[in-house]
């Protein structure tokens, strides 16, 4: 069965991937400014980097936390309109953020408020290509996910220039009308042309002739329907069509053959056809919609949502992979939040510290597009590339203690830390369409989104505390390399639980 599909994997597919594109770059720099910016909080509000770091893990955390939330609101809004309010969100946290001077009001301004904005737009930087892409999803995710690497790069000069130029307040302002950017990219997400509106229709029978005819519709396509012209004698035959309408057109002809020919549903304006083989059938839906656009049936209840997420959980070794994810975000959480302020410690100026996340965003950038296109080929296993890159993660930051004696050392650990630690972000939804199903992609993304936010939220108070108990620095980052490992293990437990979708 064929459908038209206008702008799926060309046309304008890819100005809404350069959107999306655009999005990671805006929000991923937000997100990565933390690390820069808590030398300067503990320098100008506390010096208690305990506390401090309840700021950059509140916001990491917030931001994934609330995936599950944000992923109804986004349903609800569209995802033009969720940018616009991701947008004014960033602005309004980053605002209030710059007149703050207590780690209170930094954890709910620039923590809550303006994570609540980047999960808006993660969540649609995330889901949108989705609507535009089938033969070439997996490398659009990757395309789109090193905006986040490039966002990685660019932030840590310009957040030390502003720091330099307008302290910590003046910082804080710019990056929100930097980050209401995301509204501008937003604008240029239109709905897809593969989304349009699918009526049923009921279609009947007639024994004597085996044909239909259409009156005209009403003004509202709900009210559209197909009346026989005899009476009603072979009405255990009926069959529900669902028909793609296009145009303004109130006139639909809808033909119906004997029981062993074809069926076929016509608007006159758009063309669109669809035929049914077997006309016996029960149910038959022609549904203009992408696979991967399909989404998991709207629940009356919360109670519906958790039950279904509570299955799930247990389905095909999901759990294990949620495990992996956790004990990933915790390591992740560690070095976004903990790296520059580990760098200056050992020896390293601000500027040289900042520019570490250049190095690991440069390496970063290329390694998530080579992870798309490599998920592309079917012979190489996306479970087997996740456990590889997270051994690899793991190894080179708990080499970063041996190499940190130098700023050209601390950069060397960084660029192999980058190279391998973006690529998991690319992997996430094509794990999840093969463990649970395209279906069920938008809940198993908001679970793994809501398990990564409790990892991003404890990992940088927990290193505090390891820093603090032992006195030495390096073993925060032993801490780090260790889950990384953890999750690898996890990962690798995954195929004994995995059975065919």
């Amino acid at each position: 069965m064929k459908t038209p599909k206008e702008d799926v994997d060309r046309g304008y597919a890819w100005v809404v991937l350069a959107a999306c594109f655009a999005i990671e770059v805006l929000y991923g720099a937000l997100i990565c400014s933390v690390g820069v910016i808590t030398p300067a909080i503990l320098e100008e509000i506390d010096g208690d980097l305990v506390k401090v770091s309840w700021i950059g893990s509140t916001l990491l955390g917030t931001f994934t936390m609330c995936g599950p939330f944000i992923g109804m609101v986004e349903g609800r809004l569209g995802h033009r309109l969720a940018s616009f309010v991701g947008g004014i969100l960033i602005l309004l946290g980053l605002t209030s953020a710059s007149f703050c001077r207590t780690v209170t009001g930094l954890i709910l301004t620039f923590g809550v408020i303006t994570g609540l904005g980047c999960g808006l737009a993660a969540n649609v930087s995330g889901v949108a290509p989705g609507d535009y892409f089938n033969k070439r999803l997996p490398a659009a995710y990757g395309i789109c996910m090193s905006g986040g690497a490039l966002g990685l790069l660019v932030v840590g000069p310009l957040t030390i220039f502003l720091l330099d130029l307008y302290t910590l307040s003046g910082t804080l302002l710019i990056l929100g009308a930097i980050g209401f950017h995301v509204c501008s990219a937003g604008v240029l997400i239109r709905p897809s042309s593969t989304l349009k509106p699918e009526k049923s229709i009921s279609v009947q029978p007639d024994c004597e002739d085996g044909t239909e005819e259409c009156v005209d519709a009403p003004q509202d396509p709900a009210e559209l329907n197909c009346v026989p012209k005899t009476d009603d004698p072979c009405a255990q035959n009926e069959t529900t069509v669902t028909v793609f309408l296009q145009g303004d057109d109130d006139r639909h002809t809808c033909s119906q053959t004997d029981d062993n020919e074809d069926t076929d549903v016509r608007s006159p304006d758009s063309g669109f056809i669809t035929k049914e083989d077997n006309f016996r059938a029960a149910n038959t839906t022609v549904a203009p919609l992408l696979e991967q656009n399909s989404r998991s049936p709207k629940k009356d209840s919360w109670c519906g949502a958790i039950r279904e997420s509570v299955t799930l959980f247990g389905a095909n070794g999901f759990f294990l992979y949620l495990l992996s994810v956790l004990f990933w975000s915790l390591s992740e959480a560690t070095c976004m939040v903990h790296l520059p302020n580990y760098a200056e410690y050992k020896g390293s100026t601000p500027a040289q510290s900042a520019s570490l996340f250049t190095g690991m965003g440069v390496s970063a950038l290329f390694s998530g597009m080579l992870a798309g296109f490599a998920s592309s080929d079917k012979s190489i296993g996306n479970i087997l590339l996740h456990v590889g890159l997270q051994g690899m993660s793991g190894i080179s930051i708990m080499i970063l203690p041996v190499l940190s004696h130098t700023y050209h050392l601390q950069m060397v650990a960084c660029v192999l830390y980058g190279t391998y630690s973006q690529g998991p972000y690319t992997l996430v939804s094509p794990i999840c369409i093969e463990l649970i199903g395209r279906s069920k992609l938008a809940v198993a993304y908001g679970m793994w989104s809501f398990v990564l936010g409790i990892g991003l939220m404890f990992g940088p108070p927990i290193a505090s505390l390891i820093y603090e108990s032992s006195g030495d620095y390096d073993n925060t980052f032993i801490f780090a390399g260790c889950c990384n490992l953890a999750s690898a293990v996890f990962a690798m437990c995954i195929p004994l639980c995995k059975r065919n979708i």
